[in-house]
């Protein structure tokens, strides 16, 4: 099923120009000089993040609460407002409220954004990638290349963002898998250390690098096994 326009403008509607999560009115108010200068325009949330962009899963939020919840959730961002407000009070609100024909320019996704020598790039939240990782482990050991080339094809990834790299030459979509691969085992760097797969050794790559062999732990089995 594909996210269409119409399924956008019906988003719209239900929110009735305001963020679901927060309340506050959407505005195009530029803030700062960096890549993302739009805080308060609306932003495409999914409501459960492991079900796909349909009309029942979707909500318009901040694009400052979009980016918050994909980090944290929900619980935390609200503990914070909470916070803010208490210490600064309500503060008015500033630029005008897109309409409707604005959205398919400024309604953005829950995404990454990486800085690249090609620019801004936009990946899926590592979470996203976790059970893609997990059943490709199913059938077998893989090595990081190729669950990496994998990946890049389920998500869409076109070959121009798989070129850039990052300021210190590494390939960003690399890099981005990389860190999902460090949440899904053991290693207290990533955000988890969730213990589902297991790093069983480096090899060579056909490039000249070098890439790990993964494969699943009972952990990340009993996980694509359980109800969802």
């Amino acid at each position: 099923m594909v996210y269409s326009m119409a399924d956008l403008i019906h988003a719209w509607q239900a929110c009735g120009g305001s963020c679901a999560v927060s309340g506050l009115p959407f505005s195009l108010e530029v803030v700062g000089n960096g890549q993302t200068k739009r805080p308060f325009a609306p932003s495409l949330d999914r409501i459960d993040r492991h079900k796909p962009y349909q009309r029942d899963n979707v909500q318009l939020v901040l694009s400052i609460a979009n980016f918050a919840m994909n980090a944290w959730g929900a619980g935390p961002l609200i503990t914070l407002s909470d916070g803010v407000y208490r210490r600064h009070g309500k503060q008015p609100a500033k630029g005008r409220a897109p309409s409707d024909g604005d959205l398919d320019n400024v309604a953005t996704i829950d995404v990454e954004l990486v800085e690249t020598d090609l620019g801004t790039l936009s990946f899926p939240p590592r979470p996203d990638l976790y059970k893609a990782i997990l059943e490709m482990l199913e059938a077998g050991c893989k090595s990081s290349r190729k669950i990496e080339d994998t990946i890049a094809k389920r998500f869409h990834i076109t070959a121009t963002a798989r070129k850039a790299v990052l300021k210190n030459n590494c390939p960003a979509w690399r890099n981005h898998v990389a860190w999902a691969l460090v949440d899904l085992g053991t290693h207290k760097g990533g955000r988890g250390g969730m213990g589902k797969i297991e790093r069983l050794r480096g090899e060579p790559a056909g490039d000249g690098g070098s890439m790990g062999i993964y494969c699943l732990t009972e952990k990340g089995r009993a996980d694509l096994q359980s109800p969802p």
